[in-house]
C-alpha cells in the first residue's frame, strides 16, 4: 500500500512539472520539424510562409457533344503554385488560435492543356486552434478545429465553347470565366510522440463537412502521418528528415479536379536553430478526377518557413 501512495504521488508531481512547464514544440529531447502536410500538436506561437509548385503531366480531359458521347480527348501538363501564410498565437498554457492565408494557381502549360483547364486562382482563409488534452515527457495528445473558405475564379475556355455547342450562343448563366466557393468545417486529433530523443512521429485524423462542388456538400474524412529523424541528437550534423502521408478530400469549388488526393513525399529540414526552422518538402499525389475514370499525378515541391518567437 505504501509503494503504491509513493508510485501515485510521482505521477502527480510529475504530471504537475509538465504542466508548469512553457509550452514547446519539444518531447523528450526532440523537437519536431513542422511539416506543409501534417500539421503539429502544439499550442504554441509561431509564424510560418509556404512557397512553391508543381506540375501534373498528361492530364486527360474528355470532350463530349451533347448527347454526352465523347467525341476526343485532350491531353496536357498542368502547372500548379502555392503561396501560403499562418499565424498562431498561444493563450494559456494549453491553448492557441490561429489564421491562415494562401494563394494558389492552376495553368495550363501547353495548347491543349490551356484549351481543356484553362486558368485557375484559388483563395484560402482559415480560422482554427489547437487545445491540448494531454501530454508526457514522450507523449503529446489535442484537438483541433479549423474553419476555411476558398474563392475560386476559373477562365474556362474549354467549357464556354461546350456550353455554346450543347445550348446554342443563348445559353444561360454560360461565362467564359466562372467563379465559385467551397466552405468547410473540420475536427480533429493530433497526436506527436518521441520515443528516442532522434525520433518523432506525427499524426493527425480529421473529419467535417464542406462544400467540395457547388451544388453539393459532403462529409470530409481525412488523414495525415509523419516520421522524422534529427540527425543532431545523433551528434551528426544539424539536418533532419521526414517522410509523411496525407488522404484528404480534394476542395476548390465548382471546377475542382478531383474528388481525393493521396500525398506522399519526404522532407528535409535545417534544424541548427532552435527557434527558427528551414525546410525542403518534395511530394508526389495522387488524384482521383472527378467524372473521369483516369487519375492522374503530380509533383509538388515546397520551401517551407517558420519561426518561434
Amino acid at each position: 500500500m505504501h509503494r503504491l501512495v509513493s508510485a501515485s504521488v510521482v505521477v502527480l508531481l510529475a504530471a504537475g512539472d509538465l504542466a508548469a512547464q512553457e509550452p514547446s514544440r519539444v518531447l523528450n529531447g526532440y523537437e519536431f520539424l513542422p511539416s506543409r502536410i501534417v500539421e503539429d500538436p502544439f499550442a504554441i506561437t509561431y509564424f510560418g510562409t509556404t512557397t512553391g509548385g508543381g506540375v501534373a503531366f498528361d492530364l486527360n480531359t474528355p470532350f463530349l457533344d451533347f448527347e454526352g458521347d465523347t467525341l476526343g480527348t485532350l491531353t496536357g501538363n498542368v502547372a500548379f503554385m502555392a503561396l501560403g501564410f499562418r499565424y498562431q498565437q498561444r493563450f494559456g498554457r494549453w491553448f492557441a488560435a490561429r489564421l491562415s492565408f494562401g494563394a494558389n494557381g492552376r495553368l495550363g502549360v501547353d495548347e491543349q492543356s490551356v484549351l481543356a483547364q484553362g486558368v485557375t486562382g484559388s483563395f484560402l482563409w482559415s480560422l482554427g486552434a489547437t487545445a491540448r488534452i494531454l501530454q508526457s515527457d514522450k507523449l503529446i495528445v489535442s484537438g483541433a478545429l479549423d474553419l476555411s473558405r476558398t474563392d475560386l475564379v476559373t477562365l474556362d475556355p474549354f467549357g464556354f465553347a461546350r456550353k455554346i455547342i450543347d445550348e446554342g450562343l443563348e445559353a444561360e448563366d454560360n461565362s467564359l470565366v466562372q467563379k465559385g466557393d467551397a466552405i468547410s468545417g473540420v475536427v480533429g486529433a493530433r497526436v506527436g510522440w518521441a520515443p528516442l530523443p532522434w525520433l518523432g512521429v506525427m499524426g493527425i485524423v480529421e473529419g467535417g463537412r464542406g462544400d467540395v462542388t457547388e451544388a453539393s456538400s459532403q462529409t470530409l474524412l481525412g488523414g495525415s502521418a509523419a516520421v522524422g529523424i534529427d540527425l543532431k541528437n545523433l551528434g551528426v550534423i544539424p539536418i533532419g528528415f521526414q517522410v509523411f502521408g496525407e488522404t484528404d478530400a480534394f476542395q476548390q469549388g465548382g471546377a475542382d479536379l478531383a474528388t481525393r488526393s493521396w500525398t506522399y513525399g519526404l522532407g528535409v529540414f535545417y534544424t541548427g536553430w532552435r527557434d527558427f526552422s528551414i525546410g525542403f518538402e518534395a511530394a508526389t499525389a495522387l488524384l482521383d478526377r472527378r467524372d473521369v475514370e483516369d487519375d492522374f499525378e503530380a509533383f509538388i515541391a515546397t520551401f517551407n518557413l517558420r519561426y518561434w518567437p
